[in-house]
């Protein structure tokens, strides 16, 4: 094959793909949602012709042609592979693989959001309770904590975030270490958070140092539920990582156990198995995600007592664990209702409190109200 002849043949091909690709992606239809993102897709009715003086309308149009490019995710993998190990990059999108484990990097240690969260749990201390109550604090490590010490990724200073929030938060709030009670095993591959089938020893800790341990008597019964990809597994786009299994305990007291979500003013269980098939969060199987105030209630406690937690989505698997414990649990999620409108709904006498945070909200606390 003479140069002239090369030269036609690569052309002619350049222009089919060129062409081919734009045809199809204008044939087929525009998909809405990404689930291996976790996001809604910009559609083309979003692109506001009305942007053109401003000149934002080419950057929708680009935004929307990068959202709706056919085998998207194929293209987005292509890429992540290409940066990991022909570039020999670190991490995609502040992303990294660390084996067959996806984490995000957490970097640096931001002391103003520290502070800004012992002065929320002090403010909920001084506005809602007095010496009738138990008051713990605890902190959750995100899963960067347990990479090697001599790990070339940056990682928190962990030392220095738990001594400020000791040195910060009210001496009348014990804290609860259990940074001992899980390993870098105990998190899902794909995604942020824990798996519930290691937390038995974080919840034993917990009940023990909240002295509520000898009213959990029911066997937990481990469950394998589903395959799970969590948010991380789309965020990396790195196709070789496995997929995840949700487990989850059970027992008859979790079962019937009653979560009532003041958001939506509805009813639910613990384990919110339509959440699982219709959110793009897998994770809001427990406790149907984030929202701001829940209420827990085991119609069969043989006590009276409350607990009140003040949590992430990290204390959506772990709470369930302390069903039979309590007659109800609140849990309430300051990112998402202003603290000053609790006494409208939980009675703070005598009840038990657990301030639960982990180090990804502590480090970025400015969400909190």
């Amino acid at each position: 094959m003479n140069e002239n002849v090369k030269n036609r043949v690569v052309t002619i091909l350049f222009i089919i793909i060129i062409f081919g690709f734009s045809i199809i992606n204008i044939v087929v239809k525009d998909t809405e949602i990404s689930n291996t993102e976790r996001r809604k897709l910009k559609q083309f009715s979003d692109i506001n012709i009305k942007d053109i003086n401003s000149g934002k309308l080419p950057d929708e149009i680009e935004n929307y042609l990068m959202d709706q490019f056919v085998q998207r995710d194929t293209f987005r993998s292509i890429k992540t592979f290409f940066k990991l190990n022909i570039l020999c990059q670190k991490e995609n999108n502040g992303f990294f693989k660390v084996e067959n484990n996806v984490h995000n990097l957490l970097y640096p240690l931001s002391s103003k959001n520290v502070l800004n969260t012992a002065n929320k749990i002090n403010n909920i201390y001084d506005t809602y309770l007095d010496e009738t109550n138990n008051i713990f604090y605890t902190i959750v490590p995100d899963k960067n904590y347990y990479l090697a010490d001599k790990s070339e990724y940056l990682k928190l200073d962990y030392n220095k975030l738990s001594n400020m929030l000791r040195e910060n938060i009210d001496s009348n709030i014990e804290y609860i270490d259990i940074f001992d009670t899980v390993t870098a095993t105990s998190y899902y591959n794909t995604d942020a958070h824990w798996s519930q089938e290691y937390l038995l020893d974080t919840a034993e800790k917990i009940a023990e140092k909240m002295n509520f341990k000898d009213r959990i008597n029911s066997e937990f019964i481990l469950k394998d539920y589903n395959k799970f990809y969590g948010t991380y597994y789309g965020q990396l786009a790195d196709s070789s990582i496995e997929e995840d299994t949700l487990k989850y305990y059970s027992n008859d007291i979790i079962e019937n156990a009653k979560v009532y979500n003041y958001e939506t003013k509805q009813e639910t269980k613990i384990y919110d198995e339509e959440k699982f098939n219709t959110s793009m969060d897998k994770y809001e199987f427990f406790l149907s995600g984030s929202t701001p105030l829940l209420k827990i209630t085991n119609e069969f406690a043989n006590n009276d007592k409350t607990l009140i937690v003040f949590r992430d989505s990290f204390a959506s698997s772990l709470v369930p664990l302390f069903t039979e414990a309590y007659n109800n649990i609140y849990l309430v999620d300051i990112r998402y209702i202003k603290s000053e409108l609790l006494k409208d709904y939980i009675d703070f006498k005598n009840a038990d409190v657990l301030f639960m945070y982990s180090t990804l909200v502590i480090n970025e606390s400015g969400s909190l109200k």
